[in-house]
């Protein structure tokens, strides 16, 4: 994993004007290169590892937006997380005016707490 040193610009972030490091990410892996190299490392065929990730996929967002944590062996437990403005007192807070964004959060899969998505990892400087 290639990494690049970067100078926090956020000036409401404590860290403001400090450096970080910040992963670099050269390629983006689609669905169909996934059908692919499943399809190259097992016996089912493209077509049928697309249905799959395609109905996994629907489900997904389905049950993440119901509030749903989603546990998938070997990678772990993804969950939708709210992030929103902070207010005084309960009552002033208005739904359409202090929620920003949504994320998604991915908590690795653990084996007595040692994360394998972890393990492993090579970190170089990027070029």
């Amino acid at each position: 994993m290639h990494y690049n040193i970067v100078k926090e610009t956020k000036p409401n972030l404590k860290n403001y004007g400090r450096y970080k490091a910040v992963a670099v990410h050269y390629n983006t892996i689609d669905t169909e290169r996934l059908c692919r190299e499943i399809q190259n490392n097992c016996t089912l065929k493209k077509s049928d590892v697309k249905a799959v990730l395609s109905e996994l996929s629907e489900l997904l967002v389905q049950h993440l937006q119901d509030g749903d944590r989603v546990r998938l062996d070997g990678i772990g437990m993804l969950k939708l997380e709210i992030e929103s403005d902070k207010v005084d007192h309960p009552e002033d807070f208005n739904v359409r005016q202090h929620i920003r964004n949504f994320r998604i959060h991915l908590l690795p899969e653990s084996d007595s707490g040692h994360q394998l998505l972890y393990e492993g990892i090579q970190l170089e400087l990027a070029k």
